[in-house]
């Protein structure tokens, strides 16, 4: 028998076990996403081995919007990250939407209108910039090339502004202290008090 203090409310169908399959299922994806973004961040520092003690800190910045359930995919997350990784390294704005925010959203607002060619356009150009390797169809880079010949500059004005509208004004790196060590282990980060250039 079950009781409940009044007040409160309980649904019969409630039990441990079910409750712990709910928590496992929502925490793990954030976990995988977790190990998505320590990869990514490893190829960074590969691609960008000056900018190692930044792209470890910029941790912070690649936690996934909910820009739709696509951004859980896998793919589609690393393609956000690898983006915002390589604004990190080179110093640009992390504000703006990715590649892989845009496809999102248009996925979202091609539900509920048709797009126009401009858009289209707009979809594959930022489908080839985040997920090269997950082409849509073989003839994709083929059909981008028709839609950039015709409706280039529309297209560049979409890209503009949709970066601008779906932009996370939030999404920035702010003041960085380190403790001197990343994942465990001691290094000599230039974001460390020591490390620091006295005033």
């Amino acid at each position: 028998m079950t009781t409940t203090t009044p007040g409160s409310r309980r649904s019969d169908t409630a039990d441990p076990a079910g409750l712990f399959a709910a928590i496992e299922a929502e925490t793990g994806s954030l976990f995988a996403a977790m190990d998505w973004a320590d990869d990514e961040i490893a190829a960074a520092v590969r691609r960008h081995p000056a900018q190692a003690d930044l792209l470890y800190h910029a941790f912070g910045v690649l936690m996934p919007r909910d820009i739709g359930p696509g951004m859980n995919t896998e793919f589609v997350y690393r393609g956000h990250v690898r983006e915002l990784l390589n604004r990190v390294a080179a110093g640009t704005d992390l504000c703006p939407a990715t590649a892989a925010e845009i496809c999102l959203t248009l996925a979202q607002v091609s539900q509920q209108a048709p797009m126009h060619a401009a858009g289209a356009g707009l979809y594959f150009r930022m489908w080839l910039a985040a997920f090269p390797e997950h082409l849509v169809t073989a003839d994709q880079a083929d059909n981008q090339s028709h839609y950039e010949h015709l409706y280039g500059s529309q297209i560049d004005e979409l890209e503009a502004t949709m970066r601008r509208k779906a932009a996370d004004l939030d999404r920035q790196l702010g003041d960085i202290e380190c403790e001197g060590r990343h994942h465990g282990r001691s290094v000599s980060c230039r974001f460390t008090s020591s490390q620091r250039p006295m005033p």
